[in-house]
């Protein structure tokens, strides 16, 4: 029991999460185990939840996730040790007993990685009683897969989108239906006046997602959080960019938002909320995230096509990060001199999860550029 004391402090009430990861396939190579523990002690601080009055019992793995019938012994991963333990065991009977969350690492097929090379890692839910939330979730990880470029942090926002899936963000259906919108049909107006068919979702759970969003977008009129497709498990790639929660990570860092806090936050089936974000903790944080940051509605509501020429009637000072159009000049923070966009630095990149439909994406620019009038020629 002293082993157990020392990984988890035991507490009443209200409290942060005690999560862990639990492996029976070893470490993960020491930069990914790295990130992986510092993602835990980013959800202990980031999360309270209460605790749940149904304990997990060894058979409930065994029941759930039918691999790990072949192990003997794990490796535990908390936020702050590592130790390798029976399965069998009082550590582990104490360890189900105490902690909020475990995540299981469980095998990934590697003829679905190799089909999809941008597959880095997958986590599912796991409920084991109705209207409360999951003790238990598992994660696969395709080691083959390796992006690049990518920051020594992206293993850490890895883990973080990952777990946040297996706590149930996008995965967990509102029972209630309360929080369902029906989707929208558009017309997607490309370049060289293209217009293609288009259908938006939205998240469930978005209550209090959406009154953060409508304030960060600066649109009143928003009607939902919009989602990646139909199945909705993530935000929308086009409309979020590099918030934490869209369909792909970006290599060089991603933002859990307020959007997030609130999906997350209303994420639950029954009377009972059941995660609580430390706002002070990750207020740092959200608060950076700068991506479509008073758009306003024309972005949310038309094609990049057409928010830029919207956009070019109104050149002086916009911030159109990460946008760009070779017809615009732009300047840098603290900087006098006007550049021009030219191929080099503003390219067209196919929207994520859409093969027909691209945007003019401004290529090794800071994000906090703005359009500036261009100097007349001669």
């Amino acid at each position: 029991m002293f082993l157990l004391l020392t990984l988890f402090s035991c507490a009443l009430g209200l409290n942060p999460m005690k999560i862990a990861i639990i492996s029976g396939y070893g470490s993960l190579s020491p930069d990914m185990q790295f990130e992986l523990q510092n993602s835990l002690k980013w959800f202990q601080s980031a999360f309270l939840v209460e605790k749940s009055q149904n304990p997990v019992e060894i058979q409930d793995i065994y029941a759930k996730i039918p691999e790990y019938q072949k192990f003997t012994s794990v490796l535990v991963q908390t936020p702050t040790h590592r130790v390798n333990m029976k399965l069998h065991s009082e550590n582990m009977k104490n360890l189900l007993n105490l902690a909020d969350f475990l995540v299981f690492i469980v095998q990934q097929n590697p003829e679905k990685c190799s089909r999809d090379p941008d597959l880095l890692a997958e986590a599912l839910p796991i409920v084991l009683v109705a209207d409360n939330r999951p003790p238990l979730a598992v994660m696969s990880i395709c080691l083959q897969n390796s992006p690049r470029p990518r920051n020594s942090g992206f293993f850490f926002d890895l883990f973080r989108h990952e777990i946040l899936h297996g706590l149930g963000y996008g995965l967990i259906i509102d029972k209630s239906k309360l929080t369902e919108k029906k989707s929208e049909k558009y017309i997607w107006h490309g370049a060289n006046n293209q217009k293609i068919p288009s259908i938006r979702h939205f998240l469930d759970f978005d209550e209090l997602s959406l009154k953060a969003a409508k304030i960060h977008f600066n649109c009143q009129n928003m009607a939902g959080v919009q989602a990646d497709g139909e199945l909705k498990n993530h935000l929308n790639e086009y409309i979020f960019g590099n918030e934490l929660m869209t369909t792909h990570l970006e290599p060089h860092g991603n933002v859990f938002s307020w959007i997030s806090v609130g999906i997350i936050e209303r994420t639950f089936n029954g009377e009972k909320q059941w995660y609580h974000i430390n706002g002070t903790f990750i207020s740092t944080e959200a608060n950076q995230y700068s991506y479509g940051k008073k758009f306003g509605c024309e972005f949310l509501e038309n094609s990049c096509e057409d928010f830029l020429k919207i956009a070019e009637k109104h050149k002086i000072g916009l911030k159109l990060a990460p946008f760009c159009r070779k017809s615009l000049c732009y300047k840098l923070p603290g900087n006098a001199q006007i550049f021009k966009f030219t191929d080099k630095n503003c390219e067209n990149r196919r929207v994520i999860g859409d093969n027909q439909k691209w945007c003019p994406m401004a290529k090794n620019l800071p994000l906090n550029y703005e359009i500036s009038p261009c100097l007349p020629v001669g």
